[in-house]
C-alpha cells in the first residue's frame, strides 16, 4: 500500500488530544452561534454556519467534523427551544463529513470548495433534508423542494466565494500547520 496522500480526499481525523478537543469545543460553540444568527424567514434564512463547519472540516477531517455537527444540531435545538428530530442527525453528520473529506489536509482550491458546496447543498440539503422535512412534518414535497431549490442555488452562489476567501485567509496564516505541528510535537514528547 502506498503512503502517498490523496490530493483531493482525506478520510482521516486527528487523535483526540487536549489541543484538538479545545479547538473543537471553540469551533463547536461558534457553529451553534453561527447557525442561530440567521437572516430572513426560517424557510429561506441565511446563516454563517457553513463557515464554522468548513473550518471544522479543514482542521479535523470527516469523522470528527461529522460528530461535531451532530453535537451542534443537538445543542442548537436544545438552546433554541426547537423540536428535536433524530433523523436530521444523519444529514448533520453527512454535511460535516463532506467538509472534512474535501478540506482536511488540503491546499484550498476553488474546485474543492465548489465540489464541497455542491455535495452539501444538493444531495444532502436539498434532497435528504427536504425528504426528512416532508416525512417528519408532513410538508408538501413539491412546495418544499422548489422553495429549497431556489434557496440552495442562492446559498451556493453566496457560500462558494465566501468559503474560498475564508479558507484561503486561514491557510495564509498557516494556522492549520502550526496547530498540526503542535500536536505532532506534543506526541513526540
Amino acid at each position: 500500500m502506498s503512503s502517498k496522500q490523496n490530493d483531493f480526499f482525506s478520510w482521516k481525523s486527528p487523535r483526540l488530544r487536549v489541543e484538538v478537543l479545545t479547538l473543537a469545543a471553540i469551533l463547536l460553540a461558534i457553529d451553534v452561534v453561527f447557525y442561530k444568527l440567521a437572516l430572513g424567514p426560517a424557510y429561506l434564512d441565511f446563516n454563517l454556519g457553513f463557515i464554522s463547519t468548513a473550518l471544522m472540516g479543514y482542521f479535523f477531517g470527516p469523522w470528527l467534523t461529522g460528530g461535531l455537527e451532530m453535537a451542534s444540531d443537538i445543542i442548537g435545538t436544545l438552546l433554541g427551544g426547537g423540536t428535536f428530530a433524530f433523523p436530521f442527525l444523519l444529514t448533520a453528520f453527512l454535511g460535516g463529513m463532506v467538509y472534512g473529506v474535501f478540506l482536511h489536509k488540503k491546499q484550498p482550491s476553488i474546485w474543492s470548495i465548489i465540489i464541497t458546496n455542491f455535495l452539501v447543498l444538493i444531495p444532502i440539503s436539498l434532497f435528504c433534508d427536504s425528504w426528512l422535512i416532508h416525512l417528519t412534518y408532513q410538508v408538501a414535497w413539491k412546495v418544499l423542494f422548489w422553495s429549497r431549490l431556489s434557496r440552495n442555488i442562492i446559498d451556493f452562489a453566496l457560500q462558494t466565494p465566501i468559503l474560498f476567501f475564508v479558507i484561503k485567509a486561514i491557510d495564509r496564516t498557516q494556522l492549520r500547520k502550526r496547530f498540526e505541528s503542535r500536536i505532532t510535537n506534543r506526541l513526540a514528547r
